[in-house]
């Protein structure tokens, strides 16, 4: 319960909406909630480093923060698609992480909270799956990618 300024209780209203950003890795459209996306600007070069994590094997500069690049497309056997290829910076729960992203601008959708499906996705962390525009896009869970797959490193 929430209380008000002079002291009334009011009732915490249940969040029907979501803001999604949907944007695409080789044509493959996703979506993210939108309070998982920092930023997209373009592509920089991003500069390779020796990596025992899955699909992390460089490292980007931007203003004055290095951050991992967590290889989505290859993730998923996708091919990026455009030029100027787009970055997506990501508020992951280590930390802000870069995404190369295909060249196609993202938008912003609201969806209905209640229309998020659960899904059985085994190639990536989804929080769910919602129709958008007559196609069925995975909400990619951002702020957890990668962390499912840790394990499975060898050292």
């Amino acid at each position: 319960m929430l209380r008000g300024a002079r002291g009334k209780q009011q009732t915490q209203v249940p969040k029907r909406s979501c803001n999604v950003m949907v944007f695409s890795i080789g044509g493959l459209k996703l979506a993210a909630r939108t309070e998982d996306v920092e930023e997209v600007s373009p592509w920089i070069g991003s500069i390779p480093v020796p990596s025992r994590t899955p699909f992390v094997q460089a490292m980007l500069k931007r203003k004055n923060l290095v951050m991992p690049v967590y290889e989505l497309a290859t993730r998923l056997s996708r091919k990026l698609q455009g030029d100027p290829l787009l970055c997506l910076i990501v508020r992951h729960i280590d930390g802000p992480m870069a995404i190369c992203i295909d060249a196609e601008m993202p938008s912003l959708e609201t969806v209905d909270a209640m229309e998020i499906r659960s899904n059985d996705r085994g190639d990536i962390e989804t929080i769910g799956t919602v129709t958008i525009a007559g196609n069925d896009v995975a909400i990619v869970a951002l702020q957890r990618l990668g962390r499912a797959i840790r394990g499975t490193v060898t050292h």
